[in-house]
């Protein structure tokens, strides 16, 4: 999960390439091939849309993926962020959108914590 300027980004990475990504909720954001999360996500999100949980139940969805529990308080408590290298600038200038782009640009910063509904 990645957030940037307002955009939450769902990302699935395996072997250390990005074999899918979206915008939850945007399907014209899908990469291609269609992936098995797009489903995954959007149902998650579904299921508490009513609570304004935010992007919480996507980090519980990938949490028990991972067979990771955590307790409320870490939950609740502060998430670390990071910003990427500006170094690490894809060849390709990005567009002013997300959608569609790829792996998460450098200087965005990823944000796990209570901003993203985790409070």
């Amino acid at each position: 999960m990645a957030t940037t300027e307002g955009i939450d980004v769902f990302q699935y990475w395996r072997d250390g390439e990005c074999v899918e990504y979206f915008e939850p909720g945007m399907e014209h954001s899908r990469s291609e091939p269609l992936g098995p999360w797009w489903d995954r996500v959007e149902d998650a999100l579904a299921a508490h849309e009513a609570e304004g949980a935010g992007m919480a139940p996507v980090v519980a969805l990938v949490l028990d993926h991972l067979g990771i529990t955590l307790d409320d308080a870490t939950l609740a408590g502060p998430w670390p962020s990071l910003t990427l290298a500006e170094d690490d600038a894809p060849a390709a200038p990005l567009s002013t959108t997300y959608a569609g782009e790829g792996p998460v640009p450098p200087g965005t910063i990823l944000d796990l914590g209570p901003s993203s509904g985790l409070s």
